[in-house]
């Protein structure tokens, strides 16, 4: 008898692993494009015990095989009966907006979010996409409304998952990009506080500085203006990194050290008196 349990334990995992190694194939294909590979997986997840054709799975990439195939409202219903069957998954409530942000619909994509916040209220990801979309819509009290919220719940936790840098590492990440740089722009950056952060304080959003999940920020004179009244009122600069932010977005430790060097680039660049328009150009955005 505790042979067959244990056979029926190890049956039920496998299965269930299965279906996560098809969704996961499914999601790659997509953002691939592969149209075919997302039918294979997709069928796939309709086969197995756990899986089916009424499955999460299933239908998260019924939505985005009807997006490649151009056949957007068959998405935006699919992912909508997620929302429905699902209403516990934020996710759903995530992909919706995002389907109907792209489609130009950001006062639908607005009533989703604003209905996800409201039964899920502790949802960060929920709040930062309710804030994005509000920036769009020109709602600026509830942009900085919800961006409040989202510094309230993230800024004394840590990402779930353990960090793909720990801070010894995030930091030689930062020397080494610094040392990669030319002389002239390293001499130039003696008089630059460089700062590692695990997440921005309170003031960066409540000043409406910028959104809570920035990966980085210069704050101070440029150095073309280093010499001026104001500047001298100012203070000296600073770069701020943040650590949490930077590693959220990435996948891998080479992602999270990539995203790291283009950060402290970027602000250098601000610091060198660059604007967004050059960094972009040269690929620091």
């Amino acid at each position: 008898m505790y042979l067959h349990r244990s056979f029926q334990l190890w049956r039920r995992l496998a299965r269930s692993h299965a279906l996560d190694v098809h969704f996961d194939l499914g999601l790659r294909a997509f953002e691939e494009r592969d149209l075919e590979r997302l039918k294979q997986n997709r069928t796939a997840i309709a086969l197995l015990p756990e899986g089916g054709m009424g499955s999460l799975e299933y239908l998260a990439l019924g939505w985005r095989l009807a997006w490649l195939e151009e056949r957007h409202e068959d998405a935006v219903e699919t992912a909508r009966a997620i929302t429905k069957l699902y209403p516990e998954d934020p996710d759903g409530v995530l992909e919706l907006s995002q389907i109907l942000s792209d489609l130009g619909r950001a006062h639908d994509a607005y009533d989703v979010l604003k209905a996800g916040v409201e039964s899920q209220p502790d949802d960060p990801d929920l709040w930062f996409e309710l804030g994005l979309v509000a920036e769009r819509l020109g709602k600026d009290a509830l942009r900085k409304k919800a961006w409040r919220r989202v510094w309230e719940l993230e800024h004394e936790q840590a990402p779930e998952r353990q960090l793909f840098l720990p801070e010894e590492l995030f930091i030689k990440t930062v020397e080494h990009t610094i040392e990669k740089l030319p002389e002239m722009a390293r001499r130039a950056l003696d008089n630059v506080a460089i700062l590692v952060e695990d997440y921005p304080e309170r003031w960066i959003v409540d000043d409406d500085v910028a959104d809570p999940r920035i990966l980085g920020l210069f704050d101070g004179p440029p150095l073309p203006d280093e010499h001026s009244t104001s500047a001298v009122i100012e203070g000296p600069a600073r770069i701020y990194l943040f650590r949490w932010n930077i590693d959220r977005t990435c996948r891998s430790e080479a992602e999270a050290i990539e995203q790291v060097e283009i950060t402290v680039l970027h602000e250098i660049g601000h610091y060198l008196g660059l604007d967004e328009e050059a960094l972009e150009i040269r690929g620091l955005s």
